[in-house]
């Protein structure tokens, strides 16, 4: 991110930078040194982490969110490691007439443009419907340290545990590796009618009867098409998915996950723009109030409030 003096620092967070600025703060933007961040702040500094695991005072994690233009800004870290996992969310509180319209515009955004967090093939392919539509990781530390399973022990645990329905699996676009050749060459020698993919995910998601991954975005995407969702690791999507922590889980959660009626618009709306921030929208008034709260004194850091 900081080659070519910064030009790889995602635009919101230049954004937010500069608007901290405006309001009299000094802001830097410096390598990650945990040694740093784990000795404490720095006087009156407040820090805020790219991709971070910090819990402490005067500090933020920040990282892009599991749909383009949302953004964690946490008190403990990102995505399983967030403060996220150990809430309660409580979809009776969240108004209908906020959360299908915020929902609707999601649809069209993703589904009608058929784009999703990686790069998707443009041709549109036919899948049916009632299918167990399995996506796949590959290795990567974060995938490693929220899994239950491995990637081949849940692909044999789905297909293996498929009752009956078609089983259709989707490698990584941008992260395929042994593990992903390994599955390849397992499913191709011992089950060859389970279809292996490369195809726009929004055309595996369209028929799909279950969205299961280890702890992937595409979850998300499938809550867009109202599929739910079964995870075989630890994520802060928990609240809205089955959970499979041990293959005798599986036939029940498959089974539950076909059966409960999901709150998918409320889910969405609670973690994306509730929990987290949207880039579309102002933002400094949540991100001063969650400094605030992490022990922040704005007057200190020469920060002053938006005015109106």
């Amino acid at each position: 991110m900081l080659e070519r003096d910064g030009a790889g620092v995602f635009p919101f967070y230049r954004r937010l930078l500069r608007q901290l600025a405006e309001r009299g703060a000094t802001t830097t933007v410096m390598l990650r040194n945990y040694d740093a961040l784990n000795a404490g702040p720095d006087g009156a500094s407040f820090d805020l982490v790219h991709d971070g695991t910090m819990n402490r005072a005067q500090a933020l994690n920040i990282a892009p969110g599991p749909l383009a233009g949302f953004f964690y800004l946490d008190p403990q870290g990102v995505l399983f490691d967030s403060s996220i996992t150990g809430k309660t969310f409580r979809p009776e509180g969240i108004e209908a007439q906020y959360a299908a319209p915020f929902a609707d515009d999601l649809r069209r955004k993703w589904i009608g443009a058929r784009k999703s967090r990686h790069p998707q093939p443009t041709e549109a392919r036919d899948f049916g419907s009632g299918h167990i539509a399995v996506f796949l990781q590959d290795w990567s530390h974060p995938v490693e340290r929220a899994r239950h399973m491995t990637a081949d022990q849940m692909v044999r645990t789905v297909v293996q545990g498929a009752a009956g329905r078609q089983v259709v699996v989707k490698p990584h676009p941008m992260n395929t590796g042994r593990e992903t050749r390994k599955i390849r060459q397992w499913l191709v020698k011992t089950h060859p009618e389970v279809r292996l993919t490369d195809a726009n995910v929004h055309d595996i998601l369209a028929g799909a009867a279950v969205c299961v991954s280890i702890s992937s975005s595409v979850a998300l995407e499938g809550m867009l098409h109202r599929v739910p969702a079964v995870l075989f690791g630890r994520s802060d999507l928990h609240h809205c998915a089955e959970t499979v922590v041990q293959p005798t889980d599986w036939p029940g959660a498959l089974n539950r996950a076909l059966t409960r009626d999901w709150p998918y618009d409320a889910f969405l709306l609670w973690f994306l723009r509730r929990q987290n921030l949207d880039a579309s929208r102002p933002v400094l008034d949540k991100v001063l109030d969650r400094m605030q709260a992490q022990g922040a004194d704005l007057a200190v850091l020469g920060l002053t409030r938006p005015q109106g």
